[in-house]
């Protein structure tokens, strides 16, 4: 394989992985800490917020119709557990992965880069630092 195609390869791999990053922390963000609060919500007797803030959010962006929302309302909470448990499964594995690559990505980065790389690193751990506190 020459040059051209190592790097086409490498830089289709990573944003294969970046994507798969950014689903996790989707489905994370928009259903499991979302019905995580939801539980904290019922235990301290406040009702459903999060699932309502979800499904309030995708029937502004779909325009849904209150019929579609009532449904959709029942998917979710019907599918809450099984993606909890999911998650709970599958982020330790996805952490450890991640961590592999950022160590073989720093072994390929100039000092310059890595001091860049780094620097993004941070910025990322800190806004969803910032995500978290605002739940």
């Amino acid at each position: 394989m020459n040059g051209k195609s190592k790097a086409w390869a490498l830089a289709l791999l990573l944003g294969v992985l970046f994507l798969g990053g950014a689903a996790g922390a989707a489905v994370d963000r928009l259903l499991v800490s979302r019905a995580s609060s939801a539980a904290a919500e019922t235990r301290r007797g406040g009702g459903d917020r999060a699932r309502r803030d979800y499904v309030g959010w995708l029937a502004a962006e779909l325009a849904l119709s209150e019929a579609q929302r009532a449904q959709i309302e029942v998917l979710v909470e019907g599918h809450r557990e099984q993606v909890s448990a999911l998650w709970r499964e599958m982020r330790p594995r996805f952490e450890e992965f991640q961590a592999q690559l950022r160590t073989e990505i720093r072994q390929v980065l100039t000092a310059e880069q890595l001091a860049a790389y780094e620097a993004l690193l941070e910025k990322e751990k800190e806004r969803d630092r910032n995500h978290r506190s605002r739940r």
